[in-house]
């Protein structure tokens, strides 16, 4: 039979206080009360199978954590230290956090026209959005992220008001942005001229898996396997034309703000009457200091940022996944020179049989509406 475990007397008051106090907490880390009750059952007098039995755990961590506090002491409640990065928060902090989360949000308390309180003030904790929490935590000194504060609630069952990333605020932020570049497409100002600029890559020098087909034979295209890669990175700029469909690409070997100036270069070079209305994300390099003193002694040139969260209101990721399948499907690459020419010979090929792009979902042909009609019927 296993022996009789019990934690060792208090060696001090504030060794004992600070134990109790733990183990009646709300708000402190889940692990560190479950071992401090541990504790506190034992001084009780209780046996290790009834301390299992109550807090729902089995006897051999029981024993396992009360012989930890008899050799460290209230440090012992804690876990050892484990491999990898350290903790970024301490326990107090984590403490401070959950107390906040436990709180009441900010801004919720709302009355009904009868003088009850609105249904989702009942909720409680369930009202704080993730970046509520995040902006009240800084405001209290804790520096903390999204993420962390996401694996404490987590952690500690606790839940949170789940938002969307591109919808912040109601769609107060979004909407307005969205509404700006949907216009440039639908009807830009007259005389101007709608690009959307956008980078692709880091394109490594390897063989890339040939686009989804079927051969001569009936058999699936099977790509070769290759587990070596290049060293040499290589960015692909480009700008498409919404008026006409037509492209302009070029090869950097990296993504920074000289190679967006030089992109924005041609641009300017390629359209050399009215103003230039350039749709791009939120990319450092779209926002630098270097940029934007390049733009100022060229007022021809008007950048449009879409929302962040929303890269499909950018018409050039579409024309990445053409460019894609003609130029890197099913080939093989040993250096950038190769992958220079082959973005050359596509972008060409894709220019010959351009077409305006138009924003929206075409309209459905008569065949359609037949089909519909008669199976209604």
């Amino acid at each position: 039979m296993p022996k009789i475990l019990r934690a060792r007397p208090p060696q001090e008051e504030q060794e004992e206080r600070r134990v109790h106090k733990l183990a009646t907490s709300r708000h402190g880390p889940a692990d560190w009360i479950l071992h401090a009750r541990m504790v506190m059952s034992s001084w009780e007098g209780h046996q290790v199978n009834e301390i299992a039995r109550d807090l729902h755990c089995s006897e051999q961590t029981v024993r396992r954590r009360l012989h930890r506090f008899n050799v460290q002491g209230f440090e012992g409640l804690g876990d050892q230290k484990r491999a990898g990065r350290p903790r970024r928060l301490s326990v107090e902090d984590d403490s401070r956090i959950l107390a906040l989360v436990r709180q009441s949000p900010p801004g919720k308390l709302e009355r009904l026209s009868d003088g009850s309180l609105d249904v989702r003030d009942e909720q409680g904790s369930a009202q704080w959005s993730l970046n509520a929490l995040e902006q009240a935590a800084q405001e209290a000194g804790i520096t903390v992220k999204r993420s962390q504060i996401r694996r404490i609630c987590l952690r500690e069952g606790v839940r949170w008001r789940r938002t969307h990333s591109w919808s912040k605020s109601d769609e107060k932020e979004f909407a307005p942005k969205r509404v700006a570049v949907v216009s440039h497409y639908t009807t830009p100002p007259e005389g101007s001229t709608t690009i959307c600029a956008d980078e692709l890559g880091p394109i490594l020098p390897r063989s890339f898996p040939p686009a989804p087909g079927w051969s001569a034979d009936g058999h699936r295209i099977k790509a070769p396997l290759e587990y070596s890669r290049g060293l040499e990175k290589t960015w692909i700029y480009g700008a498409l034309r919404v008026r006409d469909g037509k492209e302009l690409t070029r090869c950097a070997a990296s993504r920074n703000s000289k190679g967006y100036i030089a992109l924005l270069n041609d641009i300017e070079v390629d359209n050399p009457k009215g103003d230039l209305f350039v749709i791009t994300d939120n990319l450092t390099s779209h926002l630098s200091a270097e940029t934007n003193a390049w733009l100022a002694e060229h007022p021809r040139i008007h950048q449009i940022f879409i929302p962040k969260g929303a890269c499909w209101l950018n018409l050039q990721e579409g024309w990445w996944r053409l460019f894609r399948r003609d130029a890197l499907a099913g080939q093989s690459f040993a250096n950038p020179t190769e992958i220079d020419q082959a973005r050359s010979v596509a972008t060409a090929q894709l220019n010959a049989r351009a077409k305006p792009w138009v924003w929206g979902r075409p309209p459905k042909s008569p065949r359609h509406r037949r089909h519909l009609f008669c199976y209604r019927i």
